[in-house]
């Protein structure tokens, strides 16, 4: 009875626009003061969590939604992806209030805001990359159902696209494993976009910065489940040789196969007749 009340307590304390809270063991509101003007807020924010695999675009599995929300100051609209030096904090003063920033507020999602911002930072270009990498998770289609809306359809193929240029155009700075992940994830974005050729010549790529790092670190792996893919020109969110056993019934289930693959594999399984109401 006190976990349910704990549980109830938490729900009412957020705002009626935040994401339902899970059980308090994995996060809950936290006091938050922006950066910039010093406005006190509450935002939810995980505490502990865990995840089993994850796509090939890299976003994983878990029983908490991903990616985590980012905090927003609620009057002036900052994104916190990070915590700010005070050099940081005065350029985001400025920031904030461009016009282009605040065309982005009611046109594009919190972590593509945040990959703008910590571009003009100057963060490092993988950590700007990544949060560009979270924006796509914000818009792609929902796992295994393949549900999406028109404009978060327009935005994934946009931030796609992004995130490929911007790869193709890595510093010669970034080197070693960040390379490599940055490469592996826009060849894997190539072909979720149907651009088979360039996904292979991304993927190639990946492969040579991979051969100058001594640890590997499974993309040798993903890499060789990635050709296969590409081959058969498979443009799915998740194709079922790229996901983790336990996904693959519900996948086979939940979405009408869309390659022959995707067939013969559910075919073996005999989703439908082992687990009738799965994904109903």
């Amino acid at each position: 009875m006190a976990f349910f009340g704990l549980a109830m307590l938490l729900q009412t304390a957020l705002p009626a626009s935040s994401p339902p809270p899970p059980p308090p063991l994995h996060g809950g509101p936290q006091d938050m003061t922006c950066p910039v003007g010093g406005e006190h807020f509450s935002a939810w924010r995980p505490t502990m969590y865990s995840t089993y695999g994850e796509r090939p675009d890299g976003k994983p599995y878990s029983y908490l939604p991903f990616p985590f929300p980012l905090p927003e100051c609620p009057t002036n609209k900052l994104i916190m992806f990070d915590d700010y030096s005070e050099s940081e904090v005065a350029a985001l003063s400025r920031l904030i209030e461009m016009a282009d920033y605040k065309r982005l507020v009611g046109s594009e999602t919190t972590y593509y805001r945040a990959y703008w911002l910590a571009t003009r930072l100057g963060r490092p270009q993988p950590e700007a990359l990544g949060l560009l990498l979270s924006a796509i998770w914000q818009v792609s289609p929902g796992e295994l159902t393949g549900r999406g809306t028109a404009e978060s359809a327009v935005q994934f193929r946009r931030y796609q696209q992004i995130f490929i240029n911007k790869v193709r155009h890595l510093k010669p700075s970034i080197v070693g494993k960040d390379r490599v992940w940055l490469e592996a994830r826009a060849a894997n974005a190539a072909r979720q976009l149907g651009r088979f050729d360039a996904a292979e010549e991304l993927r190639r790529r990946a492969l040579a910065s991979l051969g100058k790092v001594a640890d590997k670190g499974g993309w040798n792996r993903y890499l060789t489940l990635l050709a296969t893919v590409i081959a058969r020109r498979d443009d799915s969110i998740e194709p079922l040789d790229m996901i983790p056993q336990q996904q693959i019934a519900w996948a086979c289930a939940s979405r009408k196969p869309a390659h022959a693959f995707d067939r013969a594999v559910c075919a073996k399984l005999n989703v439908s007749a082992r687990v009738p109401n799965l994904g109903k």
